[in-house]
């Protein structure tokens, strides 16, 4: 009886001391094991020893010891797979619903980041004398960096037949690109009501941008001053895509090239302009690069030359029925293909 209490005791006292050294935790279930067979064997020699005469050592050992140890081991091993299965099962759990949590914050964060970001687009495009203006733009994720204006420039002496268009690319993807987009528009759209001409603009707000630009960003950026009086078009084309000017005498399509690099590349960055002269029936296209390199399940992209066709056979469209026609068009190439890349339109005719 002695024996077996002692016996008890200690195992109590190893139980506690493996506790305490694995830092108030379960051990794993081989762990587990192995400790109930070293205690086991440890004990029972004790009792041996202790109450059970020589000629008796052999036959206890056979019929009692080992079989005691066996089965004291099984059950530790089960009951220890049990809790820690249980432990785990928890654990598991817990860290689901953290993630869960964690994921309805940012989902919730990025609903306030997209609402915030579509108030920086104009809700509705402010008239242009003598002309008439359609835009849309479609984000790919819930924020993006394309971003459209009208600028109305009836504030600057001298412009009241005036309007600055806008058309932009974020270098980038998400929440940062959204920042870099929000910070380009509002500071080419003051600089605007600033300089009269478009070189003027970006010339000034390329060193501010480039200035606040320090993860590298940039952005591609074309903004054209539309006069209603000269029925002309004077434009900078900061590494943008070439905007389309559509001839509705001639049924030619003409590509406007590129007058610069993109703004916040560099400080330094030169500008020039180009006056393009438009007649009535003219319009011109701007997109950016989700229109052009929207793929297909073959791998193809949109590319200009399908662009192109399809503007000319809407020549006689109005400016929404042109953006709406390629919006369409777009979405039916994309095929199954999820939308990759932001796609932003502007549709500018002379009445």
């Amino acid at each position: 009886m002695y024996a077996a209490a002692l016996a008890t005791v200690l195992a109590g006292f190893l139980c506690g001391i493996i506790y305490l050294a694995n830092r108030r935790e379960f051990i794993f279930t081989k762990l587990a094991v192995l400790y109930t067979l070293l205690v086991e064997i440890l004990l029972s020699i004790m009792q041996i020893l202790m109450v059970t005469p020589p000629d008796q050592v052999f036959k206890i050992v056979t019929l009692v010891a080992i079989p005691m140890i066996v089965i004291n081991a099984i059950a530790v091993f089960i009951f220890a797979t049990i809790i820690y299965n249980h432990l785990d099962e928890r654990r598991t759990r817990s860290e689901k619903e953290g993630l869960e949590s964690e994921m309805a914050r940012k989902n919730a964060e990025l609903q306030i980041a997209a609402e915030i970001q579509r108030n920086f687009l104009p809700e509705t495009i402010p008239p242009a004398a003598g002309f008439a203006i359609a835009a849309k733009s479609i984000p790919a994720k819930e924020v993006g960096g394309d971003f459209f204006d009208v600028v109305p420039l009836e504030i600057i002496q001298m412009s009241k037949n005036q309007t600055g268009i806008m058309i932009a690319v974020v270098s980038g993807k998400g929440v940062p690109a959204a920042l870099f987009m929000a910070l380009s528009r509002i500071v080419v759209r003051i600089t605007a009501t600033w300089f009269r001409k478009p070189s003027e603009v970006l010339s000034f707000a390329n060193p501010v941008i480039a200035t606040n630009s320090r993860t590298g960003m940039f952005v591609t950026l074309f903004y054209d001053i539309i006069d209603n009086e000269e029925k002309t078009l004077t434009d900078v084309n900061a590494g943008h895509n070439p905007p389309l000017v559509f001839r509705n005498k001639t049924g030619e399509v003409e590509e406007l090239e590129a007058t610069g690099i993109a703004v916040g590349a560099m400080e330094d960055a030169v500008y020039r302009q180009n006056t393009v002269q438009l007649a009535a029936g003219d319009f011109v296209v701007l997109y950016t690069d989700g229109v052009t390199e929207a793929a297909n399940d073959k791998g193809e992209m949109y590319d200009l030359p399908r662009l192109i066709d399809l503007i000319k056979k809407h020549r006689g469209a109005s400016p929404q029925e042109i953006v709406n026609a390629i919006v369409t068009s777009v979405f039916a190439f994309n095929g199954n293909q999820p939308q990759f890349d932001d796609i932003t339109l502007m549709v500018v005719r002379v009445n």
